[in-house]
C-alpha cells in the first residue's frame, strides 16, 4: 500500500537501557534512508547525534522505554521522542567541568528546529533537520515489512498490534518519576 511521504509517520519502542541508543540512531538512519532522503555522511552524522541525545536523555532520565517517531514534514525530517517525564527538556547550565548535560545545547546547535511540550504520555521532545529528497524519491512511499505506523507502536500491548485513535499513557497517573545523574 502506497501512501504521500508526509503522510508517513513511523514509530517503535526503545527498551529503557542505554544500550539501546545505538540500535535507535541506525534505525531512525534506516527509515529516513528508506522515505528516498539524501543523507551524505555530515546528514547521516548530524541524524545520529541528534537522536543518540534524546533518546539517551529519555532512557536515562526516566528509566522507562521511550517511543520514537519519524516522519517528513514535506520540508524537513522530524524525529520525535515521547517519555513518561511530563517536564518539558530544556538546556541545562552544565559547567566545564560536568561530564554531561551539554546534549540539549548540540541539538538546539545543529538541528533546524526543536522543541519539548507536553503530551499524554508526559512529554514529546522533537527535532527537525531540512534533508533533500533523493533524485530517485518519489512523492509516495511503499510500506515495508516490519515496519508499524505511529499510532499502533505507541498502543502495542503485549507484543500484539493494537491500533488506537489517541496515543496512550506510558505509564498510569501515579508513576512515580525519578532522574538520576548518569
Amino acid at each position: 500500500m502506497s501512501r504521500p511521504l508526509e503522510e508517513s509517520p513511523y514509530a517503535f519502542t526503545v527498551p529503557a537501557l542505554v544500550e539501546a541508543v545505538p540500535a535507535a540512531r541506525d534505525r531512525v538512519v534506516d527509515r529516513a534512508r528508506g522515505l528516498g532522503l539524501a543523507l551524505d555522511e555530515e546528514l547521516t552524522y548530524d541524524l545520529k547525534l541528534l537522536t543518540g541525545e534524546l533518546v539517551a536523555n529519555s532512557v536515562t532520565h526516566t528509566q522507562a522505554a521511550c517511543v520514537v517517531c519519524v516522519r517528513w514534514t514535506g520540508e524537513r525530517l522530524r524525529v520525535e521522542v515521547t517519555d513518561v517525564d511530563p517536564i518539558s527538556a530544556a538546556p541545562s547550565q552544565a559547567l566545564s567541568t560536568d561530564e554531561h548535560g551539554r546534549g540539549l545545547f548540540l541539538v538546539a546547535a545543529v538541528a533546524t528546529a526543536w522543541g519539548s511540550q507536553r503530551c499524554a504520555a508526559g512529554k514529546k521532545t522533537w527535532f527537525e533537520l531540512a534533508v533533500p529528497v533523493s533524485a530517485e524519491a518519489t512523492a509516495t512511499l511503499t510500506s515495508s515489512h516490519g515496519e508499524v505506523p505511529a499510532e499502533q507502536a505507541i498502543g502495542s500491548r503485549e507484543g500484539g498490534i493494537h491500533p488506537l485513535a489517541e496515543p496512550v499513557p506510558i505509564a498510569g497517573p501515579h508513576a512515580r518519576v525519578v532522574h538520576q545523574a548518569a
